[in-house]
């Protein structure tokens, strides 16, 4: 992964946001960078992945290190295959506030978000399952189109004190004796657009600070994975807010590069915004310099891990392929008559990034999942040796494969995509056989004309045992 700053100091830019702010985008004037955080904290944070399958339960943690600032938070829930929006709602948490959430499968079959934490959020609850049927492919199991994917978290505009008043949003969200008013004439004026962001509204632009963290528990097995979620950076971000209603909206590139949405194929609606692709950094004219912008820092050329397969210890081992801004390139159209028409990318405006996933030679259509196709890879075992020669350095057997979903996980010498797995797998799974038990694997993300590399992040989730005990470790993905 880059993890390289990008400064972005191009004065004309700033000055003509500034004066011409999009709907929903109240634009900042300083001067701004973001960067991929390596330490953690970010205005906007990606979790690779949560799983409800089987016996899984994910847990997710949000804290904001930000002791002055509150942060309102769009929180948005991604299923595997296609990207599609499967659960949505805001966080508003005071300074230095922990939001926690666990995600399980409910009796139907779907996932199901419950909270008792005393932050408050819009809707008032979001306890409930995942059941955004109207977003799914309807040709295929709904239930288990919710049950995996990824989230995105965008700190929509900080929460700041406003000196002298009781109603204002700040003493909203602040707790008193441990819970959270959640109430009154400042949590209400959420329901509409605001179009100023100063100190006397209680309104002020993103900063940075927020931490996120993830477990996943396999109660069957006794295994247990954790990691913390992938933190942007931006430094004099936009505010971008939109409420939490249904209204419809106008999609635009102004404000999105999301497909479906730019082009009608998705009727869009306010709480469909904000979104990876909003125009963030000041200097986005556009929500597709916005995506170019953030693809850049997390794309890779290769992305490299470890596996074990060993029967003795009943080794297993995934791969998470996740590409959490491959939606803003292309997203799966389930009206579509043919697999050939099923991806849609943008008509019309364009930029130099839509070279990605942008046509038949990047992507093909795999049981109605867009998939990255003819990814190329390398194997190793443990000791730099063939099956057939003992003396070799670095041999590996090379091939190619399609990496089909959004949120992908492939399994390494499983036998195929029907049987358990560490992570059991799905919506969206792969497998490949390579000749060694135990190695590492790299993975070519320059194919098809990618020369800088594809946004994926990741890790391998591996399981093994010791007599009765079980054990799940996750090692996250190496990257060039």
């Amino acid at each position: 992964m880059k993890r390289n700053v990008i400064a972005l100091g191009v004065a004309s830019a700033i000055s003509v946001l500034a004066g011409n702010a999009f709907a929903g985008v109240i634009a900042n004037t300083g001067a701004t960078t973001t960067t991929v955080n390596s330490d953690g904290l970010g205005n906007r944070l990606v979790f690779p992945y949560f799983t409800t399958q089987s016996d899984n339960a994910t847990l997710i943690n949000i804290v904001n290190t930000d002791t002055v600032n509150g942060k309102a938070l769009k929180v948005r829930f991604r299923g595997a295959g296609n990207s599609d929006d499967i659960y949505d709602f805001q966080v508003l948490m005071s300074p230095g506030d922990v939001w926690t959430a666990a995600v399980t499968q409910n009796a139907d079959g779907y996932s199901q978000l419950s909270t008792s934490d005393k932050t408050c959020t819009i809707p008032s609850s979001v306890n409930g399952a995942f059941l955004n049927v109207n977003r799914l492919d309807s040709t295929k199991n709904t239930a288990a189109q919710t049950r995996e994917g990824y989230i995105e978290v965008i700190n929509m505009f900080d929460i700041v004190d406003v000196a002298g008043t009781t109603t204002d949003l700040f003493n909203r969200v602040k707790h008193v004796n441990g819970v959270a008013p959640c109430a009154g004439a400042a949590i209400d004026a959420l329901t509409a657009e605001f179009t100023t962001v100063s100190g006397s509204t209680g309104y002020g632009f993103p900063t940075t600070g927020l931490a996120g963290d993830w477990i996943i528990l396999n109660q069957a097995n006794t295994a247990a994975w954790s990691g913390s979620a992938l933190a942007l950076a931006t430094t004099n971000a936009n505010a971008v807010f939109w409420p939490q209603t249904d209204a419809s909206i106008t999609a635009t590139t102004a404000i999105t590069a999301d497909p479906l949405l730019v082009n009608g194929k998705v009727a869009a609606v306010s709480f469909d915004m904000p979104d990876l692709s909003t125009p963030y950094a000041n200097t986005s004219a556009s929500a597709l310099t916005e995506r170019d912008l953030v693809t850049g820092l997390i794309a890779s050329t290769s992305v490299l891990n470890e596996y074990v397969s060993d029967d003795t210890i009943a080794a297993v081992t995934d791969l998470l392929f996740s590409q959490p801004m491959r939606r803003y390139y292309v997203a799966a159209d389930y009206t579509a008559t043919s697999a050939s028409s099923l991806p849609v990318r943008h008509t019309g405006t364009t930029s130099a990034g839509d070279a990605l996933y942008y046509t038949s030679t990047q992507t093909t259509v795999v049981d109605r999942l867009i998939c990255l196709k003819g990814v190329s890879f390398r194997s190793w075992d443990r000791e730099e040796t063939t099956t057939s020669t003992q003396f070799v350095i670095s041999p590996g057997v090379s091939t190619t494969y399609n990496i089909c979903g959004e949120a992908a996980v492939t399994s390494i010498n499983n036998g195929g995509v029907t049987t358990g797995s560490a992570l059991n797998a799905a919506v969206a799974r792969n497998n490949i056989e390579v000749p060694y038990v135990d190695g590492w694997l790299d993975f070519n993300l320059t194919a098809n004309g990618a020369t800088n590399g594809l946004p994926v992040v990741g890790a391998s989730f591996m399981r093994a045992s010791n007599g009765a005990v079980n054990y799940g470790f996750a090692f996250p993905h190496k990257a060039r």
